[in-house]
């Protein structure tokens, strides 16, 4: 396991026992709760039936009508005791300090079977998101993000969130959390969305990197690092989304850049999984 959280502005670890939460956790929810996907990083062991819905277009059959299934988890914790999902967040900073993983570490992630509308949805969405994950590492950005069996070993799990009207997925800045949440919604499994899933995540794990959205500045709390790029894949006007070479440049640039950047603390957070 990596070491405790910890922020390169003060040194101090970060306040919470995982070990205790884990406990705690397991103790509140059920078996079938806490079952997950059985990782497989490499994409070697696809179900036949799931492999073919991977591919472009051919993912129709997982459409969730709009009356059913909604308000599954909403915004709280997938888990008992319910907690809430962090905001989502090529700016940077977050309201006072700039957050990012400590870099050369590995971002655990575990993929909840339950709560979705059915199982194919739950496998289909762990590869999606795999997909993403193999995609950024593959630009050695300086974090990788791993697909892990056990709920214990995860940094965040993926999990289904119901009706979120227009919102296809959301995320979480770098932090000190035992378990944080990435949520992907109903709308993601609309037969005109659910091809493009893994393009939503590559988005998604920007947020998980420490990226803000391209418009940040509309958002607040956030300051400008690299150059604008409306096709960015932190932003909505290239669809579906897609890493550009000014996204990975500028995501390198940022795990190289030195404490403080424009009057903002850098925070390196070790991933606690």
């Amino acid at each position: 396991m990596a070491p405790s959280a910890q922020s390169t502005r003060d040194g101090k670890p970060a306040s919470g026992n995982r070990q205790e939460f884990f406990q705690l956790l397991k103790k509140n929810a059920t078996a079938r709760d806490l079952k997950t996907i059985p990782a497989d990083p490499d994409m070697k062991n696809i179900p036949p039936d799931i492999d073919s819905m991977l591919q472009l277009h051919s993912s129709t059959q997982l459409a969730v009508p709009r009356s059913k299934h909604t308000c599954i988890t909403e915004k709280k914790f997938p888990f008992k005791p319910a907690r809430k999902s962090d905001p989502l967040a090529l700016w940077i900073g977050y309201f006072g300090d700039i957050p990012r993983w400590k870099k050369g570490q590995v971002v655990q992630f575990a993929a909840k079977a339950g709560g979705y509308p059915t199982p194919k949805h739950a496998i289909f969405a762990a590869y999606k998101l795999n997909m993403a994950a193999m995609e950024w590492n593959s630009l050695d950005i300086g974090v990788t993000f791993k697909w892990v069996t056990d709920i214990d070993d995860a940094c965040f799990v993926l999990a289904y969130g119901g009706n979120q009207g227009d919102t296809l997925a959301s995320a979480f800045f770098p932090n000190k959390k035992n378990l944080s949440t990435l949520f992907v919604y109903q709308l993601a499994f609309d037969e005109r969305f659910s091809p493009y899933q893994h393009n939503y995540y590559l988005h998604e794990l920007g947020h998980v990197l420490g990226l803000r959205h391209e418009f940040a500045f509309e958002e607040g709390g956030a300051v400008q690092f690299g150059p604008a790029n409306e096709e960015s894949v932190m932003n909505y006007n290239d669809y579906p989304p897609n890493i550009q070479e000014s996204d990975i440049v500028s995501a390198k640039a940022f795990y190289n850049l030195k404490s403080p950047y424009e009057k903002l603390n850098i925070v390196d957070w070790y991933p606690d999984n």
